[in-house]
């Protein structure tokens, strides 16, 4: 049942509250005491220890991940041996208890104390006897993705009152729910502050209703389920036929709580004894100003007032009578009262629909497939992970904490809770509840009844799945005694006590023993012979022995389950890591879902959701060996598709029709537009658009590798840049290449890559044994003439030059374009990754646009720009090539910048489309014959390449750029830029030596310099041999 306290502004205000509560709860999770303070205690009333048990597991559960206030210290206090005592002999209890437990009443009433009456076995409610009302879920998801439960509803709507009021205790109903802010409720008033709601007066016939005095604050009357009648003699009825409900919320200040503690001394005996004393009924109605005495002696609203009731009552009048007693009104606010199952289904589903706007939802914290999850209107799924459809047939289901596989169906309403099952189809009667209960002993029970049962009926008025009983037992020749057989009388034959549910090894097992429960009328002879043979147990027997640890522990695992599934569909999506690593919520309790999550990407049949799962997984856990894994496995792709012969034998064994000796020299390569479009995973996804040129630097091609077969047994690596030079003794020397800070790294990757050492060697194998088997030794020297860290993509020109002069030595023939390829295959060898533009731009003569396609292996579009001579006189007399002399790893820069576009960040998406038209519109001012627009295009991709990533440049080169200005139409860095060479184009009547001048006033005569380069045009290009 439902009050809703509507005005104009109702939803907008409660949303708004509920992000005011939020606030507050998130504050006092980070523990920012110097403003907020947090409760001090906040106390569950418990009707056992077995069940005090199982909420200190609950609490302990949120607390292990942090879901509660560290400064807070929360108890569950049982009535005394496990005696029904009555919410009021409770409240008596707790504080008795807690003195005892702080050391006097002299140091609690320095605190602020929430408890929550949450008492109990739930028997209308026997899906939440096990976990307790107080948990029972909601369809909520909280703003941290986890799902809610009327308990973390409690903890977040009333966790900023403690700095809003005076130290004192304030009770709370724990079958209620109110939505509401904070910030009504001050608590400033002294004696007893009850907290009312308006609501209809036909709902008032089912709660307590305050009277107000005159329409004060003072109560006047407080009325325990009057009828409507009463409610008219009475005076409550207020305007437009509403009353002022009660919402469970009670506040006492200390004074107050000192005299309720004399009274629990007074009464200590009897309530130890398990006499029940009510809070309403029996300590706040001799507290409203009406009350006569004789009347609340006698009476018996909620059960017959006895002897030692009414001699309780007599104490409790003369002890608390002319305690002052208020009550203040929240509005808006939002009422929801736990009564019934079915209730419960029906508030689930209508709460969804009214509160939407509150967080409510349909599939809070669920994961439903997406093509069905909003087929079926009919139903509410809490912390659920459902694999295929769910069908309602026109009913009102609500579905929680379960994990089903196959497809459901419901013929009409129904609840399923805390269930597990693979079967490929599972169909439930209309008005039905299953629900599985892990059993201490490992063991499980299915209890299924119906929607409207009442557990708490007996035989004769009572009934079972929507039956009577002996409509129920002629349609399944169960017997009295199968039910029931240790019943003494009549009264005793309830559905709460009824020994109905098989104990089973196992959740299949177990639900295939109950489901048939339902249908009576259907149930075949082996599945009745199959229940008989069973052990069986009650609704009661059942919840007695429930393992807790165990319920939440399973649900958990399903929540794991639907934050992976998630986040995994959110990477599938292509949304931003940023958006999609929150969804794991890594934490205390996050690292199982981790494990899930590469589980899945290990196993996964799309070959790029590794690349961006693995990258979003670093996003979410800020670990970078994730990243790591990322690039691991787009290396491990671009190996796969690149076409290679799988050697197991050296290559050098068939080389013998060779070249002894090749000397192989390429031309640099500066990038004009459109670098980082030729990037894998980039290129591969969207394919990538770059225009560039190969150039001779100082009039010769600056790049050079030499490869030689020689007669003795060794292999001999030189690298004349660092006048460095190796003779690795064992196969392992040269299979550990993937060092990009190892000089020879290129040098050892290649060698493996063309087979000279296969993969596969053995890594103490010795060289020369090797060597000895091919019948030759291999001579391979490199040397570039340009700087390390140039930005001319030497690395990668190198590297072609490298595969094409041991290809001729070896007697291989690869085209140019699956040279280029191999390039792209060997840079992720030695995890320096790259793309194809470098090695295409060196090894390819002139000004070109490059294109290709997404897809493995990239099949690359070499277009030349026609360049009319003019153009090319030009061209010559004003591009520039500028050394700034800063250096940069060309690694760090890819892994930043690509590392960004597998996190799918917004910013890196519209970069990227943006530097692939400029290079087009480059393209189109080279064959106008524009160098000024051609410059100033220039100008604007570096910009954009800036805002890819803001560490390719630094306060030099924008001093340089400064410098620069007065010069150029326009300029950016080559390559991926932080150093390296910078290329402009000179301003119109502009000459190459004011520029130089410039640079020399201002950095030194060699410090910062110009390069003589020149297009690298002709049959050979940049390539010679």
């Amino acid at each position: 049942m439902k009050v809703t306290v509507r005005s104009n502004s109702t939803e907008p205000a409660l949303r708004q509250a509920f992000q005011n509560n939020w606030k507050q709860y998130l504050a006092a999770l980070e523990g920012e005491v110097g403003l907020l303070k947090a409760w001090d205690l906040v106390v569950l009333t418990a009707s056992s220890e077995e069940q005090a048990q199982a909420y200190r597991a609950q609490i302990e559960s949120r607390r292990q991940v942090h879901h509660l206030p560290a400064q807070t210290r929360y108890l569950v206090i049982a009535d005394p041996a496990g005696r029904r005592i009555g919410s009021g002999g409770a409240t008596l209890h707790v504080l008795r208890e807690l003195t005892r437990q702080v050391g006097s009443f002299d140091v609690l009433r320095h605190k602020r104390i929430l408890v929550i009456h949450s008492g109990g076995d739930s028997r209308r409610l026997p899906h939440c006897s096990a976990i307790g009302k107080l948990f029972a879920r909601i369809p909520h998801e909280l703003p941290d993705g986890r799902p809610s439960s009327l308990f973390d509803e409690f903890m977040v709507a009333l966790s900023g009152l403690p700095s809003r009021v005076p130290c004192g205790v304030l009770l709370a109903s724990g079958d209620t729910l109110i939505l509401f802010d904070h910030l009504q409720l001050a608590f400033e008033r002294p004696g007893v502050v009850g907290v009312g709601a308006l609501a209809s007066a036909e709902l008032g016939t089912h709660h307590g209703v305050y009277v107000q005095d005159g329409g004060g604050y003072a109560v006047d009357k407080f009325l325990h389920k009057p009828g409507m009648a009463a409610l008219q003699r009475e005076g409550a009825l207020i305007a437009e036929g509403q009353v002022l409900i009660d919402t469970g919320l009670v506040w006492f200040d200390w004074p107050t709580c000192a005299r309720l503690l004399d009274l629990e001394q007074a009464l200590h005996v009897e309530i130890n004894q398990g006499l029940t004393i009510n809070l309403y009924g029996d300590l706040l109605a001799p507290l409203a100003a009406s009350t006569g005495r004789e009347s609340y002696l006698d009476d018996a609203s909620d059960g017959l007032a006895t002897p030692a009731l009414r001699a309780a009552r007599g104490r409790i009048w003369e002890m608390l009578r002319g305690t002052l007693f208020g009550v203040e009104r929240l509005q808006p606010a939002q009422f929801m009262h736990f009564g019934t199952t079915a209730e419960l289904v029906d508030l689930l589903f209508r709460g969804v629909h009214e509160l939407c706007d509150c967080g409510w939802h349909r599939h809070a914290a669920s994961w439903l497939p997406k093509a069905k999850a909003h087929d079926e209107p009919g139903f509410v799924a809490t912390a659920s992970y459902l694999s295929k459809t769910v069908r309602t047939d026109g009913g009102v289901v609500s579905i929680c904490d379960s994990h089903v596989e196959g497809a459901l169906r419901f013929e009409g309403s129904g609840l399923l809770v805390d269930v597990r099952t693979a079967r490929e189809r599972l169909d439930l009667p209309h008005n039905t509840v299953v629900h599985q209960l892990p059993l201490n002993d490992g063991r499980y029970v299915t209890r299924v009844y119906g929607l409207g049962d009442n557990p708490k009926e007996s035989y004769a008025s009572g009934g079972f799945c929507g039956l009577p009983w002996e409509r129920w037992l002629a349609l399944s020749g169960i017997t009295v005694d199968e039910l029931w057989p240790s019943a003494k009388a009549p009264v005793e034959r309830t559905l709460w006590h009824a020994r109905l549910y098989p104990v089973c090894a196992d959740r299949e097992t177990s639900l295939d023993r109950s489901l048939w429960l339902a249908s009576p009328e259907s149930a075949g002879p082996e599945a009745i012979a199959a229940w008989r043979q069973s052990l069986r147990m009650s609704l009661a027997e059942s919840f007695a022995q429930a393992d807790v640890g165990r319920v939440i522990a399973d649900s958990a695992a399903i929540q794991d389950q639907v934050r992976v599934w998630r986040f995994l569909d959110g990477v599938q999506q292509e949304r931003p890591a940023a958006e999609v690593a929150p969804t794991l919520a890594i934490g205390a309790d996050g690292h199982q879902r981790l494990r899930l999550v590469a589980d899945c990407l290990e196993n996964a049949i799309d070959p790029w959701l590794p690349i961006r799962g693995y990258r979003a997984l670093e996003v979410a856990s800020r670990d970078a060996c994730w990243g790591d894994r990322a690039f691991s496995a787009l290396a491990r792709l671009v190996r796969a598709h690149t076409p290679h012969n799988g050697f197991h034998e050296s290559t050098l064994a068939t080389a013998s029709q060779a070249p002894y000796e090749t000397e192989v020299r390429a031309a640099a390569r500066i990038d004009f537009g459109g670098g980082w479009t030729d990037t894998p995973p980039y290129c591969l996804e969207r394919g990538g658009t770059v225009l560039n040129a190969a150039v001779e630097l100082h009039g010769e091609l600056p790049i050079i590798a030499r490869a030689e077969r020689i007669a003795e047994p060794f292999i001999a690596l030189q690298n004349r840049d660092i006048d460095a030079a190796i003779q690795p003794r064992y196969a392992g020397d040269v299979l550990g290449f993937a060092d990009p800070g190892d000089p020879f790294a290129l040098h050892k990757a290649s060698l493996v890559f063309r087979g000279v050492i296969p993969a596969d060697t053995p890594y103490d194998a010795p060289i020369d044994e090797l060597c000895r088997r091919a019948g030759s030794g291999l001579r391979l020297t490199t040397e570039t003439r340009i700087p390390r860290g140039s930005g001319l993509g030497t690395s990668s020109i190198l590297a072609g030059a490298i595969l094409k002069a041991l290809a001729n030595v070896l007697g291989q023939t690869p085209s140019n374009e699956l040279l280029y390829d191999e390039v792209l295959c060997v840079e992720q060898m030695i995890t320096t990754g790259g793309g194809w533009q470098d090695q295409i731009g060196g090894l390819a003569p002139g000004i070109k646009l490059l294109t290709s396609t997404p897809g493995l292996p990239q099949r690359v579009q070499v277009a030349p720009v026609p360049v009319s001579d003019a153009l090319s006189s030009e061209f010559y007399e004003r591009l520039v090539l500028i050394y700034t002399g800063q250096r940069r790893l060309a690694k760090d820069l890819l892994r930043r910048v690509m590392g960004r576009w597998m996190a799918r960040e917004p910013e890196m998406i519209a970069s990227m489309g943006a530097i692939a038209d400029l290079a087009l519109q480059m393209r189109e001012r080279l064959v106008a014959c524009d160098l000024d627009g051609f410059g100033a295009l220039l100008s604007e991709h570096w910009q954009v390449l800036k805002r890819m990533d803001p560490g390719c440049s630094n306060p030099f080169i924008d001093d340089l750029w400064a410098t620069l200005s007065p010069y150029i139409a326009g300029g950016k860095l080559a390559g991926a830029g932080g150093g390296g060479f910078a290329m402009a184009v000179l301003g119109s009547g502009q000459e190459r030596a004011s520029v130089q001048q410039a640079l020399s006033v201002r950095y030194g005569a060699d410090a910062v310099r110009l390069w003589p380069c020149t297009l690298a045009v002709g049959s050979t290009g940049g390539l010679t041999i």
